[in-house]
Parts: C-alpha cells; sequence; structure tokens
C-alpha cells in the first residue's frame, strides 16, 4: 500500500495600502489639516476684527469726549466775560513770534486742512511754530485752545481740595474785586502763602493747548515713529508748550462751525473755515474724526469712501479697518461772570 504524504503549506497573506490609497488618503489628511488650519485662522481673523472695532469704538468715544470738553470750555477765563485790556504775558519759549500762549483775544484757532507748508497758519493768522510740521497728518484741521481751569486752584482765599505743593511753576489769572485781571506765575506750593490767602483773591490756572494729528503717536519707536496716527497735543507747561499723544489710531480730524448770523443763538450755517469776525459768531462746532484700527486685518481690504462733514475721503485699499464718529458740541465763548 502506498502511503502519499501530501503536505500543506499555510501562506500568511499581507494586504497593504496599494498606491492609490495613499494618495487619496494623504489627499484626504491634507483636505482635513487644510479644514481645521482654515477655521483657526478664520476664528483669530474674527477675534482680531472685534477686537480692533471695540477698540476703535473705545478710542472714539474717549476722543469725542476730550474735543468737547476742550471746545465747550474755549474762552472760560475764571468766570471772567472777556479779557479785553489785559497785558499778555511773556511765557519764555512760546509757540508763536509773537507772546501768543497767555493771549486769550482769540480763545479758538483754527488751522484748515493743513497742507504741508513749512508752519502751520491759523485762519487768525498765528504762525504755530512750536509744531513739527513734519509729523502732522496732511489734510488734517488743528485746533488750537485758551482757557483757565474749569475749577479755580485758590477761591476767594480758600484752596482747592488736594491742591499739592509742588516746586513747578504754572501760569495763573490772578483775580480779585476792583483789580484788573493780570497773569501770574507761581509754583504750587506758593499758592498756600498766606499772602495768597486773602478772602479777595482767586487764582485760575492758564491752559492753553493745540490739538492736531501726528502720523505717529510713540516717536521713541523707530526712527520715524510706529506708524501709527494719533490725536496729540502740544501744552503750556511752566515756560514752554510740550507734546504728548493723547489717543492711538485717530487718522484726521475734521471740525465745522456753526454761525450766528442773527445774533439769536441759534448757528444759520456751518463752516469748515471760518474767517475773521465769523468764529467770533461761533456757536457751536461739529466735530468728525476717522479712526483707523491699529493691526492690519488679513484679507481684508478697505475700499470704502468715508465722509467728515462736507470733506470726503477716498478710500485706502489698504488691510486697516476704519469708521467715522462725531459729535456735536455748544462753544461757550462767553460765560458770566460767577465771582
Amino acid at each position: 500500500m502506498t502511503r502519499r504524504n501530501t503536505t500543506h503549506h499555510c501562506h500568511d497573506v499581507a494586504h497593504g495600502f496599494s498606491l492609490v490609497e495613499l494618495l487619496v488618503s494623504m489627499l484626504l489628511g491634507l483636505l482635513l489639516s487644510a479644514g481645521v488650519v482654515s477655521a483657526y485662522l478664520g476664528a483669530k481673523r474674527n477675534v482680531l476684527y472685534e477686537e480692533q472695532m471695540a477698540r476703535m469704538q473705545e478710542n472714539g468715544r474717549y476722543a469725542l469726549r476730550l474735543l468737547s470738553r476742550e471746545l465747550g470750555m474755549a474762552g472760560f477765563f475764571g468766570g471772567v466775560p472777556g479779557l479785553d485790556g489785559l497785558p499778555v504775558a511773556s511765557v519764555g519759549t512760546d509757540c508763536s513770534e509773537r507772546a501768543w500762549a497767555l493771549d486769550g483775544a482769540h480763545a479758538v484757532e483754527l488751522v484748515n486742512d493743513y497742507s504741508g507748508v513749512a508752519v502751520p497758519i491759523s485762519l487768525h493768522a498765528t504762525s504755530l511754530t512750536c509744531l513739527d510740521s513734519a509729523a502732522i497728518a496732511l489734510d488734517t484741521d488743528l485746533i488750537t485752545i485758551k482757557r483757565t481751569a474749569g475749577e479755580a486752584s485758590v477761591r476767594r482765599g480758600v484752596l482747592a481740595p488736594g491742591l499739592s505743593a509742588s516746586t513747578v511753576g504754572s501760569w495763573y489769572l490772578r483775580l480779585a474785586p476792583g483789580q484788573s485781571p493780570q497773569w501770574e506765575k507761581l509754583r504750587t506750593i506758593d499758592l498756600r502763602d498766606r499772602a495768597r490767602a486773602a478772602p479777595s483773591l482767586s487764582y485760575w490756572k492758564a491752559i492753553s493747548r493745540i490739538i492736531f494729528i501726528r502720523r505717529f503717536s510713540d516717536s521713541e519707536a523707530e526712527a520715524e515713529g510706529d506708524g501709527i496716527p494719533g490725536l496729540c497735543m502740544e501744552t503750556l507747561a511752566g515756560n514752554a508748550m510740550t507734546s504728548r499723544c493723547l489717543v492711538e489710531g485717530v487718522e484726521n480730524m475734521q471740525l465745522e462751525f456753526g454761525i450766528d448770523t442773527d445774533a439769536d443763538g441759534v448757528p444759520n450755517q456751518y463752516k469748515s473755515a471760518p474767517e475773521g469776525e465769523e468764529m467770533q459768531r461761533a456757536v457751536s462746532a461739529k466735530i468728525y474724526l476717522l479712526l483707523r484700527s491699529i493691526s492690519k486685518i488679513s484679507g481684508h481690504q478697505d475700499d470704502k469712501t468715508y465722509r467728515l462733514g462736507q470733506k470726503i475721503l477716498t478710500a485706502k485699499h489698504d488691510a486697516y479697518l476704519r469708521r467715522v464718529v462725531s459729535t456735536t458740541v455748544l462753544l461757550r465763548n462767553r460765560i458770566e461772570p460767577i465771582g
């Protein structure tokens, strides 16, 4: 009997990815990764968009509030209806070729649409020599404000609460019944002297300011600044004018003044460049600000035009967000004496 030896060979067959399957899986992986990255970038862009919009809104509110107060207080000199006949004192390093900072003849002056000339010149022909003309944003308005503080440092011999004992000198408007007002430079600590605590004496701190748009906010950031436009102010401090920026991201400022032509206290027309006596008859002002985001928004292109009162600004076609804010403020150029 013949026996057959049958040998069974078991083969383990290993099935791998074919080239087509591998390419398909890689493609799906890339699509999934691209979707995740796109969603992340979209969410990040939305967060940046909302953050920049909120920041612009807050900056706009603050800037309008500041400008409204300054314009509303312009021409307030301790309750004195006018400073006619008051000798103009020289502060030292002034902002004009003449004694300007303590000259109350023009409480508000306007430079309309600064064109880039060497020195900004107001509509009252005042050359504002203390400003760095190269830093001022072109085609923007500048406004000068002269007034005293809203509260007296010394009122009828009584010191204001919280008045410091600083040794830094400041200019004050000295008022006394039966005497002409006069400017006097004093240290805050001098106001505590008993000789100035007489019941007849009042001292009001002088405030002279130029508010303008600068092409950059932080001049220390680099050689030509940080490139972020800002609302800045040149203000009287001691014997000189000093500059500082107040609000970042303000790209343009335009003002229009409501002129009362029939003396009824109501503006009959608004002008962007009032001349001569028209400014003296201004009873209100419209403030327009163009705000710009601090950072660019990826994928955004600003193709809008913006109207700031009578001025229209064309689209910049860049990646910054922009919006216009505005308000109207009453001007108090003549205030009844408050004692």
